[in-house]
């Protein structure tokens, strides 16, 4: 198989944006598609990790989400009543004057990688999604459900942890699983004196705090609960502002502000990481599509992020592409599980709590040790 000079990227979240740039600048052509009519869902505040910042910086556009974002340095534990159990320093990958870590909104995250791919001429086609591929040794035939028709020598599935893609390459079993937690944030604004992310770990539950902006931070919660339930929108500020009754110190003073359901989401959480390959000939996997995360860790952006970034640069090398991709492969398997693991090894300590509260900073600590080092 030859290096590939025609690619088609399946989603347009952040995984899949910022492949489409990092193609881009080493001269391949490809397009994005998108299922979704727009890009971004408002309201969701997430962190990008020193790692994924040292990736956007190859891409051109970390500047960018610097200045969208909130600076961050450190992450802290503490108990039900705000008083502090543990410290993580960040390490600080890029040097000065960039910041360890930032908090940032996702929506903003999405307006950078689109601006930089229309200045780049890389074009994503919303509302659009595959209605059928096949492949043989030379490329992959594409219709789309639009009714077009294309040829491609690579498609990549970045299309999320519900991707299609990875159905049609490895079958349903394959999908992540609900791991008996909900994951609630909710936009509030921010004190002056919140400038990390905290963790509150409360007799039944844990949750805290992470700024986004000068102006904005969220408070995120972990519930447990083995069943999803079904909420409806209107519902949500009251019972949130009900789960985070056991908290006190700077997080229970921001529970008065929960109050606008539309600055609220809560969802389930899910978590998979798929076994080795990660590809069916020409057709590959990344991001969630390949290893959902939980949010314990605060990193699923991040090695989806990382993933782009090093898969352009697999994809450029003098390998021949099935072992270009089963490099990349190799070099972000343990990692990406390494990510995965540790989230839901601190997610099975929340579903006891007071059992290993001591032991979450030293973990946490462990795994950004860890994704410090450069792949």
């Amino acid at each position: 198989m030859q290096q590939p000079r025609n690619v088609l990227i399946v989603g347009a979240g952040m995984a899949g944006m910022t492949l489409g740039l990092a193609l881009g600048r080493r001269g391949t052509s490809c397009q994005i598609v998108e299922i979704r009519p727009a890009l971004s869902e408002p309201g969701t505040g997430i962190t990008l990790q020193g790692p994924a910042l040292r990736a956007l910086r190859t891409v051109g556009v970390l500047d960018d989400c610097v200045s969208r974002g909130f600076p961050q340095s450190f992450f802290k534990t503490c108990d039900a009543a705000g008083n502090v159990t543990g410290t993580v320093d960040l390490p600080n990958l890029l040097g000065q004057p960039y910041p360890c870590t930032i908090g940032i909104m996702r929506h903003e995250v999405h307006g950078v990688l689109a601006e930089q791919l229309e200045k780049s001429g890389v074009p994503i086609r919303l509302g659009t999604s595959i209605a059928s591929l096949s492949q043989d040794a030379s490329g992959v035939d594409v219709e789309f459900t639009d009714g077009r028709k294309d040829r491609f020598d690579l498609v990549v599935g970045a299309d999320g942890s519900n991707s299609t893609i990875r159905d049609r390459l490895f079958g349903t079993e394959m999908r992540p699983y609900y791991t008996g937690q909900m994951n609630w944030r909710a936009t509030v604004n921010r004190p002056a004196e919140v400038t990390g992310r905290y963790s509150y770990f409360g007799p039944t539950i844990k949750s805290g705090f992470n700024p986004v902006s000068q102006k904005e931070m969220y408070i995120y919660l972990l519930q447990n609960i083995p069943e999803r339930p079904r909420w409806r929108d209107e519902e949500l500020p009251g019972i949130l502002r009900g789960l985070l009754a056991e908290f006190g110190g700077t997080l229970g003073r921001a529970r008065d502000e929960v109050s606008n359901p539309e600055k609220i989401i809560c969802r389930p959480v899910f978590s998979m990481i798929m076994p080795k390959p990660w590809h069916r000939g020409r057709v590959m996997l990344i991001g969630d599509a390949a290893h959902t995360t939980t949010p314990q860790l605060a990193s699923g952006a991040t090695i989806a992020i990382e993933d782009a970034v090093v898969l352009a640069r697999y994809l450029h090398s003098e390998r021949p592409l099935e072992a270009a991709l089963q490099e990349f492969t190799d070099a972000r398997f343990e990692r990406c599980r390494m990510v995965v693991g540790n989230s839901e090894q601190l997610g099975e300590w929340e579903k006891k709590p007071g059992s290993a509260d001591h032991l979450v900073a030293g973990l946490v600590a462990q795994s950004y040790r860890a994704l410090a080092q450069e792949v």
